[in-house]
Order: C-alpha cells, then structure tokens, then sequence
C-alpha cells in the first residue's frame, strides 16, 4: 500500500463518491438483480462490490488491493467497518465481482445519473444543446460479445 493510501483527499474522494450514489440506490439495484449475499457475514457483501468497482474509476492507477486499502481506510474513518476488518485478496475481490456482475452497477446508474447543470447554470448550453464533456476515461476490457453489447 502506497503513503498516501487512506489520506483525507481520498476520504473526500470517496465521500462524494457515497453522497452522490446513497447507500439504499445501491441496496435497491443489488435486490432488483437478484444479487443478494449469499451467506451472513462474509467479508464482501454486495453494496461493498459496488462501491469498490466505482472507487476502481477514482483511483484507476492502483491495483485492486490497493483501491480496496483506500476505501477501507475511508469506511473505518467513518465507523462503517470495524478496524479490526481485513480486506479480502485479489483473487476474493475478482470473485466479489464476477458474483456480482455488470447489471447491478447498470442499475445504479439508471437511478443516480442525470445532467449535473439546468437550464439556469451559465455555460451548460449553447442555444437549444446542452453541453457535454468527455473525460477521456478509457477502460481495457476483455473483447467479448457481451462486452461489444
């Protein structure tokens, strides 16, 4: 884990992560897709998998322990674990995700996205076009049919 895993700008970082994609939208996508936990009290339960695969996008240099050191380090500056968690291994955390699929996170977003700017924020349109950027956000993902759809 690097020095500046845990610090306050990743706390802030995954602070609007939470506000921005509130606990129960999560909750309500994982028991719409049928994602449930399987069993009490294991060490990656649903809404956890979802808030790593979106902090995965926040600190995409980083390797999968080291984003799950990053935001278990911001779950326990806020009580939301014990400190006495231990984070899963890479290969736990590759099962989490499998278990949990794509269609839970394509749920989620259908529920919390919508335009940041209205009709009164200066610059948001031009005319009758609302304006868009594009971050230039890639992702390598393995070539697949169910990806190409």
């Amino acid at each position: 884990m690097s020095q500046r895993a845990g610090g306050l700008p990743d706390q802030v970082s995954i602070g609007v992560l939470a506000a921005s994609v509130p606990r129960d939208v999560v909750d309500e996508a994982v028991v719409v897709c049928g994602r449930q936990a399987q069993r009490a009290g294991g060490k990656l339960p649903p809404h956890l998998v979802v808030y790593f695969a979106m902090a995965l996008a926040l600190f995409g240099d980083d390797d999968y322990e080291e984003v799950m050191a990053r935001l278990t380090q911001a779950l326990v500056s806020w009580g939301s674990v014990g400190a006495e968690w231990v984070p899963p291994t890479t290969g736990g955390i590759t099962q989490a995700r499998q278990r949990l699929g794509a269609e839970v996170l394509r749920e989620v977003f259908e529920r919390v996205a919508e335009p940041v700017a209205d009709l009164l924020t200066p610059g948001a349109f031009l005319g009758p076009w609302r304006l868009v950027a594009i971050d230039g956000v890639e992702w390598d993902v393995p070539d697949s049919e169910q990806n190409a759809a």
